[in-house]
């Protein structure tokens, strides 16, 4: 086995294995984490402000960031340098569709659900200081960047299997 092999099948499992750990964070927040937050009501505002001192967007902002850059490289040795004639043969659409899914999801994740996130943790902190007439207006504001989150977390989910599908399929088509 040559070098260039060995990096190539090592990318490639590296590949696999942090969209696996994506999607399965994603699917857990998704479904699980936020309808629980969202059940606490305003005191999940500590639960927030402790997930995001244990840097869950960054964790996540790295973990789709890698595992983007690492399908990338996968598409130009795939494409022979994203070569015009291999990019249009099927094979090249499916997995191109597959990336765009997954690139749209990352900037999706980043500019839409981790801000979100991070405004309800910092609201969630003034919560607990905030005079009683602040508290409602603090109090509506989570929940209107919850439900912002919550809405464009199932956008990312949805991208993130149509970029599982496409990345399953693109050698059988």
């Amino acid at each position: 086995m040559t070098a260039a092999t060995a990096f190539f099948l090592l990318v490639r499992a590296a590949h696999v294995l942090l969209a696996t750990i994506w999607v399965g964070s994603v699917a857990l927040t998704t479904f699980f984490l936020m309808p629980a937050l969202e059940e606490a009501g305003p005191s999940a505002g500590p639960v927030m402000g402790a997930l995001m001192r244990r840097k869950l967007p960054v964790f996540m902002s790295s973990i789709g960031g890698t595992t983007v850059l690492t399908g990338l490289y996968l598409y130009y040795r795939f494409t022979g340098g994203f070569d015009p004639a291999l990019s249009a043969s099927t094979a090249g659409k499916v997995f191109g569709t597959g990336g765009v899914a997954g690139i749209a999801a990352l900037i999706i994740g980043g500019a839409v659900v981790s801000r979100n996130a991070k405004k309800m943790s910092a609201m969630g902190a003034r919560l607990a200081t905030a005079s009683e007439a602040e508290r409602g207006a603090l109090a509506a504001q989570m929940t209107a960047a919850r439900k912002r989150a919550a809405t464009f977390q199932r956008v990312v989910i949805a991208l993130q299997a149509i970029a599982v599908v496409m990345m399953a399929i693109g050698h059988y088509v």
